[in-house]
């Protein structure tokens, strides 16, 4: 028994922390694309994005454990592992703050800080950011699994699983769609919180959770799966 325990914790804790270090390179990389943002004027927007894109690339490459990554599984997901989903929501927002932290007490943390700031604040102040927050974390849900799933499915078609990859991830960055994780290092730059912060969280949350699915159900149907 002791054994099988110290196998439960061992297994846990690396999780936790491959959580952790995802959240931090979501952290960074938001980091790199408002540097770009405030610094590049007009092709500011595409290069922040194109920077951001190296985020879910290094995720992917060691395996760290990222919430938006996981929400594809969760059509085949057994019961007994479903608590790895809010144990890497809390990992990823821990790791975010980290990084969030240690870039406001560089020389350039005011200009980031700054910038995020502006990105979420013009969100919130969206006539209607409720329906917005959920409509844009869906489009981000859809790209995010469709980069996740294009390493296990590129190779099929005899395509290049990089692209699958990137792509996705830059044409989400550049549209502004909300993604839960990358939305917190703005959310701690606003350095506020409100019924409406809260709600704009949960909310985005929630539409990357129902685009995060769409791919994986109709693929089980495509396959004739139990949904």
């Amino acid at each position: 028994m002791n054994k099988h325990f110290n196998w439960n914790l061992n297994e846990f804790m690396h999780f936790f922390v491959m959580t952790l270090l995802s959240g931090g390179m979501i952290g960074i990389c938001a980091t790199s694309s408002l540097i770009a943002s405030a610094t590049l004027s007009e092709n500011g927007r595409f290069i922040g994005a194109i920077l951001f894109s190296l985020g879910l690339f290094v995720i992917l490459a060691f395996e760290m454990k990222l919430f938006t990554g996981l929400i594809p599984d969760l059509p085949h997901a057994k019961l007994k592992n479903l608590w790895k989903l809010p144990v890497c929501l809390v990992g990823n927002l821990i790791g975010v703050f980290a990084v969030y932290f240690l870039v406001s007490q560089t020389s350039y943390g005011e200009m980031v800080l700054n910038t995020g700031a502006t990105v979420i604040r013009n969100k919130l102040n969206h006539d209607n950011w409720a329906i917005s927050a959920v409509c844009s974390g869906i489009l981000c849900g859809i790209l995010i699994t469709i980069s996740i799933l294009s390493v296990h499915h590129s190779h099929k078609k005899g395509l290049s699983a990089n692209v699958g990859v990137i792509f996705p991830i830059i044409v989400f960055a550049f549209c502004g769609f909300d993604h839960s994780i990358a939305n917190m290092f703005y959310f701690y730059c606003l350095g506020e919180i409100s019924w409406q912060v809260v709600g704009y969280i949960l909310l985005t949350i929630l539409g990357n959770m129902i685009g995060g699915v769409l791919l994986p159900l109709a693929l089980k149907l495509k396959d004739n799966d139990p949904i």
